[in-house]
């Protein structure tokens, strides 16, 4: 590959699992001064999407994704969660071998009963989802829902261990970034070979807690993403979500979530307890806070 190419692609990929703490982990990293973090979370280069209106939204040419990284800097990032929901996207992990084969990745995980819940309430916030939370996850026979794939965290390791050496891939259990973060960032900074000692007073934040979720109406969220955000990107961060949550308590009622019946919470930990085994294999992680 041309050195100059390789100097404007990421170093290393946040790759999930969506509504695991990426957004968070996004932000504590954009803090350290030797990584710079792409300015667009979820360009979702390498995964093209089979609906045309989130397809619109993702960078999909190669100039304009490597304008969201700065040469300069020598260890640069970007957080896309569909880079681990298979088999919803396919070929993630051979497209990014295939331009950044140096690549290294960051996999932040969370108990998977709990994430597919959040996943749900995400879907009724955001994407209008106006199904029980039974009626959405069904019999749970769909491993293309964007609920259920998503946690299917042993499958979507495989697939990356096929293409990278496992030393490369750093696995997070969100309950080490939300109950130890400083002791868990040190911990991604040495593996992303950058000062471990760096602290920051943002690291006391927690981003897009559920707690601060509105519901939108539908069709609402791809309007923001298509026609504001790119107009509010030269805004910093902190202002960004400053205003949006000022914006959401005036106009917008809270998200009232959902909790599963005892039966499907049972039937979900049943789903899940492959997976969850399947992933301390391979990691040797206990993830002693799970359910599951």
């Amino acid at each position: 590959m041309p050195p100059d190419l390789a100097m404007a692609l990421p170093t290393f990929f946040i790759i999930g699992a969506p509504k695991a703490g990426t957004t968070s982990l996004h932000n504590y990293l954009s803090e350290h001064p030797q990584i710079q973090m792409s300015a667009v979370k979820e360009p979702n280069f390498f995964a093209p999407h089979l609906n045309p209106v989130d397809e619109q939204r993702r960078i999909s040419q190669l100039d304009q994704y490597e304008q969201l990284f700065d040469p300069s800097v020598s260890v640069r990032g970007e957080a896309s969660t569909p880079y681990a929901e298979y088999p919803l996207r396919q070929g993630v992990p051979e497209r990014i071998r295939d331009l950044v084969p140096e690549a290294k990745f960051l996999y932040v995980v969370r108990d998977p009963v709990e994430r597919t819940i959040s996943h749900y309430n995400h879907m009724v916030a955001s994407e209008g989802e106006r199904r029980t939370l039974e009626e959405a996850l069904g019999d749970l026979s769909d491993p293309r829902s964007p609920s259920i794939c998503a946690s299917l965290y042993g499958l979507q390791l495989e697939l990356y261990l096929r293409q990278f050496p496992q030393e490369r891939v750093m696995v997070i259990d969100q309950a080490d970034l939300l109950n130890d973060r400083r002791s868990t960032l040190r911990r991604v900074f040495g593996f992303l070979d950058v000062d471990a000692g760096f602290d920051s007073q943002r690291f006391d934040e927690e981003f897009l807690k559920t707690s601060e979720r509105h519901t939108y109406p539908p069709g609402f969220a791809s309007f923001v993403e298509l026609h504001l955000i790119p107009r509010l990107r030269w805004l910093p961060p902190r202002v960004r979500r400053t205003l949006r949550l000022s914006v959401e308590r005036t106009i917008f009622p809270p998200l009232q979530t959902s909790e599963p019946d005892d039966g499907t919470r049972d039937h979900l930990r049943e789903y899940f307890a492959g997976e969850a085994r399947r992933l301390r294999e391979l990691t040797g992680e206990k993830f002693p806070t799970w359910s599951v």
